[in-house]
């Protein structure tokens, strides 16, 4: 993992009144004239902060180990994904997994049976790179012959990309892979 990088501009205010140039800090109420963190429920007039299992209707917060497929529940990291995100921590990347699998089950057809399934999803990360998305799905080959692997990536490909278009509208290059780091197919949408 990269660390910080003490010339890495990292969107941190480093304006001090110490010579030394060292991270200030954000900045006190004294300075802004007023309150300089997140809005409290007063300011608000209700709850300031994420949803709660009450506001929500269930669980508010990332999967939970018994809710995810493969018990890896929250956000990728720079291991995860590979790729880093550079001195100012993991990239960028967001869990689309429940998302793409609830999908699936609405469009996987007779002819999918056998080689790919929503259980066969392991992970799907989603994240903008300029004006285009760029998707990276982690999936679970029932195969031992590469040829079948590679066929059952691109149906989940091809089923990615339908997604993409239909709910999204947005474009982009998907890469899908084994559960090991093989990458088998890449797509553009």
């Amino acid at each position: 993992m990269p660390s910080l990088s003490p010339t890495a501009d990292c969107g941190l205010d480093t304006t001090t009144d110490d010579p030394t140039g060292g991270y200030a800090g954000p900045p006190t109420d004294e300075e802004t004239g007023g309150h300089a963190g997140p809005p409290t429920d007063e300011e608000t007039g209700g709850h300031a902060g994420p949803p709660t299992d009450e506001e929500t209707g269930g669980h508010a917060g990332p999967p939970t180990d018994q809710e995810a497929v493969d018990g890896g529940a929250g956000p990728p990291t720079d291991g995860e994904i590979g790729n880093g995100g550079g001195p100012c921590g993991p990239a960028d990347w967001f869990d689309m997994t429940r998302d793409f699998q609830a999908y699936l089950g609405q469009h996987l057809t007779k002819a999918d049976d056998g080689t790919v399934s929503q259980q066969s999803v392991r992970e799907t990360r989603v994240r903008k790179v300029g004006a285009t998305g760029e998707a990276r799905i982690t999936f679970f080959s029932y195969f031992t012959d590469d040829s079948l692997s590679r066929n059952a990536a691109l149906r989940l490909a091809r089923l990615f990309t339908d997604w993409r278009r239909e709910i999204y509208g947005d474009t982009g290059k998907v890469s899908v892979r084994t559960t090991e780091g093989t990458v088998l197919v890449t797509l553009t949408w």
